[in-house]
């Protein structure tokens, strides 16, 4: 990770161990694009809705609440509208009484789908409790080390 001056306080990098400064307008440049996106995409649900819609699509709006357990309407409507502004989704208006409104995956959302099982394959790999008392322990060393 970069840090640029006009990212953070002065008191924050004075803190910090000096490192080469000397990067690149353009490594600055997509530094600022990798944040922005990962901060998008990683905003609350944003993930288990590009997560439901991979399921099974197009979706509608209350076959994707249904999907995600716990989302508020209002929620889920955020997360597709930002979704559909970054073209990882598409939303179709069908002109019909009442409009009927579908949601898909486009070509860069099906893409990200596929980066995200390769995460959801980790996740099931060190994160899947095999019996009870193995998460319990997991969530005793995950506690130990946030209190280092």
């Amino acid at each position: 990770m970069v840090v640029v001056a006009n990212q953070v306080g002065a008191s924050y990098l004075s803190k910090l161990t000096p490192v080469d400064q000397d990067i690149t307008k353009e490594q600055s440049e997509e530094c600022h694009l990798l944040h922005s996106a990962w901060n998008d995409l990683t905003k609350v649900w944003t993930l288990p809705v590009i997560h439901a819609l991979s399921l099974k699509q197009p979706a509608r709006f209350n076959e994707l609440k249904r999907r995600i357990q716990n989302i508020s309407a209002t929620s889920l409507a955020e997360r597709l509208n930002e979704l559909d502004q970054r073209k990882v989704i598409e939303r179709k208006v069908y002109p019909e009484t009442p409009p009927r409104v579908e949601y898909a995956l486009t070509k860069k959302g099906v893409e990200l789908s596929v980066i995200l099982g390769t995460l959801a394959e980790w996740v099931m790999k060190w994160d899947k409790p095999s019996n009870g008392t193995a998460r319990a322990n997991d969530e005793k060393v995950r506690a130990s080390v946030r209190s280092k």
